[in-house]
């Protein structure tokens, strides 16, 4: 019995530690949720949340209050870690990633009743093709970018509320089912530049059903729900959270036989991830360990702050983007290919006609990152120009679907990459890219 405890212990604070790390953060939220907020204020909002339409832009602090948020947040990320334990998937960089991106958008668009046809969708493909499950779990916690497909049939209001709630669990069937396939093709046309693939798959079905709704005479009307005054508290978790990933970084090299050399050589491995470009699939967790923590924690530490010094609210939105940038740090993203797109970003923001700190302006700069593999392979100059292009494509592009898609601005960066990286090779003709994309 005593050996079998152990076992566990070894597996979920050595083997599964990522795991383990987001399972401790989910029933943290959890916690606070009933710190912050009274449990008939929860169960109220929360019930909001679900049965709100979900399109973008619908920031959950805003619709149900920060307690029921939180709630949202915590069993959407439990029920992820619990997916992967369940399927026995060992921690890699894209399971990190999707593990944080399933958090982030709890606080905005994916809820515990819209995730789950969706999720089954892509069971029900395995089932399909007579493989495993856990083949496709990443599609299964990413394909949540579709999510308010589902929401805005289900809470449509035109007809019976059954008949409307079995329509939308019956979308999110077919919808899941097909994302699989859509996702594995489209990451071929960005030739892995542009990170948020997911959002680009999510855009193209999303842009198909939106026009099928407005054929139908089903009017998709924008939402616009943002939260704010509540930076104190978002603040304090998010440098706590980036101390946090420090420590864990730092502190596994002091549990060896020779901490002064394992400290050496985790910084070794933290500098090391610098050196790669970005381009999907880069997985600095498979390469680099427990060193992708740090990277992780200036990842966190860099964006919050950027937020807090343009004067902007971290809202919903904010924090699905800061936390999307924090969980790539485990999967191509680092300060020296992240910070050139993002300024360029913020540059873009002061140049339009919109004001520079307002919500669709930071969440465009917070996730123009999804190009950082552009300023890692051809320079911070060409990061620069990404980020200036993203956030003028991601203002409007979100129209053609109609806010149905949730990783909206993955989808304006496939169409940055498909225009710049051509116009790169004009200028670098000997670059790599033009040799394995014309060739």
């Amino acid at each position: 019995m005593l050996n079998k405890i152990k076992n566990i212990r070894n597996l979920m604070f050595h083997e599964y530690l990522p795991y383990t790390f987001m399972l401790a953060i989910n029933i943290g939220f959890l916690v606070l949720a009933f710190v912050l907020d009274t449990p008939d204020a929860i169960y109220d909002g929360f019930m909001k949340i679900i049965q709100s339409r979900s399109i973008l832009v619908t920031d959950y602090i805003d619709i149900g209050g920060i307690g029921a948020a939180l709630l949202n947040v915590s069993i959407v990320g439990i029920s992820a870690v619990v997916m992967l334990f369940r399927q026995k998937i060992l921690p890699t960089g894209a399971t990190i990633m999707a593990l944080f991106l399933s958090i982030g958008f709890a606080f905005f668009g994916k809820n515990v009743f819209n995730m789950i046809p969706l999720t089954f969708g892509v069971w029900l493909f395995a089932k399909y093709n007579k493989e495993p499950f856990s083949k496709y779990v990443l599609s299964a916690l990413l394909v949540a970018t579709i999510s308010p497909t589902i929401s805005e049939i289900a809470f449509l209001g035109m007809t019976k509320p059954i008949i409307e709630i079995a329509s939308g669990v019956l979308l999110g069937f077919f919808v899941g089912f097909i994302f699989p396939a859509i996702a594995a093709d489209s990451v071929k046309v960005h030739s892995g530049f542009n990170l948020y693939n997911m959002g680009f798959a999510g855009g193209l079905v999303a842009t198909v059903i939106a026009t099928i709704y407005r054929n139908l005479g089903i009017e998709i009307i924008p939402a616009d729900h943002w939260s704010s005054g509540n930076n104190t508290i978002f603040a304090i978790l998010l440098y706590s959270f980036a101390a946090i990933m420090l420590a864990i970084g730092l502190l596994s090299s002091l549990a060896t036989e020779n901490p002064k050399e394992s400290i050496k050589k985790t910084m070794s491995n933290f500098l090391k991830i610098h050196s790669h470009d970005g381009r999907l699939v880069t997985d600095y967790y498979g390469m680099y360990g427990k060193s992708i923590y740090i990277n992780m924690a200036v990842l966190c530490i860099f964006p919050t702050t950027l937020v807090l010094a343009l004067g902007a609210d971290l809202n919903g939105p904010a924090l699905a983007g800061i936390l999307t940038i924090i969980g790539f740090g485990s999967l191509g993203k680092h300060i020296k290919n992240v910070a050139p797109v993002i300024i360029g970003a913020v540059i873009s923001a002061y140049i339009n006609i919109i004001d520079p700190a307002a919500p669709v302006n930071i969440v465009a700069i917070l996730f123009s990152s999804a190009l950082a593999p552009i300023a890692g392979r051809f320079g911070p100059f060409w990061g620069v120009i990404a980020g200036i292009l993203h956030v003028n494509i991601a203002l409007f592009i979100g129209d053609l679907n109609g806010g149905l898609n949730l990783y909206n601005n993955g989808f304006a960066a496939c169409f940055v990459a498909l225009f710049l990286l051509p116009v790169i090779t004009i200028f670098r003709k000997d670059d790599y890219y033009r040799k394995e994309k014309y060739r």
